[in-house]
């Protein structure tokens, strides 16, 4: 969740002030970059954050992060919000040639040194989106990683909501209704986040391809459908992860209340600095953590923007030489079921963005940004099972669109992006294809395991972990 602050007890209304004056200097500053064209990019660059789990020998949530991450030392491999997750940082990559090999290889090793370390500690990583075998007794203060940002965060949201406690409730086939003490249920929302440099040309092309594209990267990653034992969504990790932050922020375009974790009010008109500029205007500032750099770094802007959680969120990052560039980080993916299926969805998303973002009628201008909301959240409900409306007009059954007429074009745009044809090969014909042609993601897996085996969830995390192992895509996975 981003940069450690200096305390953790709650902030003043002078901090408030002064983050906000800093705020607001950086916010002209950006302006006047955006106006002057002052971002560089020298070609589109990608890398991955990919969170994941750490569970004990009986399959259970394993509070040994710390001692994990600090005992590990890897530089790329850092805590999470609760002392049973961990987060691995790719490397930055240039998206061309064999660059889904090279993340996959680096992201093996990065696993193969986790496993190491958990094999002798008699622990386990694993990727799933929400933990099967997490239990509500679990997620109290206790197991909140010792980090003061999560602290401060927690203080900070529940103060905002008048000491109003976070509160779960959806349903599925089962439905849930419970109080937490604290935010870290969310936890319970395992990720895969995909970031995308881009052009200030492109920029805001970019970003409404990957608002219309969020429904279908949830379609074929879904990988949460049970939440303390209940059968709820096929990415319940969605409607967990808005419930645990939920803070009413602004008033929409169309009356809606806009929250903390949000798709969004609609499409960017014209460039990134909208958002920004809702950022400053709309969003209470959540860590007031006043540092002395200079303007150009961009420090506070950073902090905040780290605290709204768009499932698309604009960055501002630099480049070795100093100068700004911008990016694009997708949040929409679940974590899992493997490696090498997260690496498959990161190349997925690349191609279907770039398709998007290259029409030559741009598909925001077909499609209501209020029908992508609603794809967003039948699609987090059901995966492939679902009919939602796409830029030609139509309403398509999903497996459908994304096989017949999204699958073809993706590829293709990775290879006019100069993607090497074995990784096309490899990750797309082998691995996306066969999935969608059978339906099959993490949440449709751990489904017909229940439903065959019944609520044995030690029983399915361990056939899970030992498919993980394997680092078998999870179309290939036996019951």
């Amino acid at each position: 969740m981003g940069t450690e602050i200096s305390k953790k007890e709650t902030y003043s209304e002078e901090d408030e002030l002064a983050f906000k004056n800093k705020l607001k200097e950086e916010t002209d500053l950006l302006r006047k970059w955006f106006k002057e064209r002052s971002f560089k990019h020298t070609g589109a660059m990608t890398g991955i954050e990919l969170e994941a789990w750490l569970v004990d020998q009986d399959m259970m949530p394993n509070p040994c992060g710390a001692e994990f991450i600090k005992e590990l030392g890897i530089e790329q491999i850092v805590p999470e919000i609760s002392k049973f997750n961990f987060e691995i940082n790719s490397s930055p990559y240039e998206l061309e040639g064999k660059v889904f090999s090279k993340l996959r290889q680096e992201l093996k090793s990065l696993w193969g040194d986790c496993a190491s370390w958990t094999e002798n500690n008699e622990a386990a990583p694993v990727l799933m989106g929400t933990l099967a075998t997490l239990r509500d007794n679990m997620l109290d203060l206790e197991n909140m990683s010792p980090q003061n940002r999560y602290f401060a965060i927690n203080d900070q949201i529940i103060k905002m909501r008048g000491g109003k406690r976070p509160n779960i409730a959806f349903e599925g086939k089962d439905e849930v209704k419970l109080e937490f003490e604290s935010v870290l249920v969310e936890c319970a929302a395992t990720s895969l986040q995909v970031h995308l440099s881009v052009s200030q040309d492109e920029a805001a092309r970019y970003y409404n391809a990957s608002l219309i594209a969020s429904p279908l990267m949830i379609a074929i990653s879904a990988n949460s459908p049970y939440f303390f034992g209940r059968e709820l969504w096929d990415e319940s990790r969605i409607a967990v992860f808005e419930q645990a932050v939920a803070m009413d922020c602004f008033v929409g375009n169309r009356g809606n209340l806009i929250q903390r974790v949000t798709l969004g009010d609609d499409f960017v008109k014209g460039c990134l600095m909208e958002l920004f500029e809702q950022n400053f205007d709309h969003y209470p500032v959540l860590l007031p953590e006043v540092s002395e750099t200079d303007p150009k770094e961009m420090t506070h802007i950073k902090m905040h923007n780290g605290t709204i959680w768009r499932w698309n969120r604009p960055i501002i990052g630099e480049n070795k030489d100093g100068s700004p560039h911008l990016r694009i980080e997708h949040r929409a993916p679940s974590a899992g079921p493997t490696i090498v299926d997260s690496v498959a969805n990161t190349a997925f998303f690349l191609g279907l963005v770039d398709y998007l973002a290259n029409l030559e009628i741009p598909p925001e201008s077909c499609i209501d940004f209020q029908e992508v909301q609603e794809n967003f959240y039948k699609a987090s409900r059901q995966s492939y099972y679902c009919k939602v409306k796409w830029i030609d007009g139509k309403m398509w059954d999903m497996q459908d669109l994304l096989l017949n007429e999204v699958y073809p074009q993706v590829k293709n745009a990775l290879i006019k992006r100069g993607i090497h044809k074995d990784d096309i090969i490899e990750y797309m014909d082998e691995i996306i294809y066969p999935r969608l042609k059978k339906g099959i993601n993490g949440a449709r897996w751990q489904k017909a395991f229940v439903h065959m085996h019944g609520k044995k969830f030690q029983q399915l995390m361990e056939t899970y972990l030992e498919n993980q192992k394997k680092d078998l895509p999870v179309h290939l996975w036996s019951l």
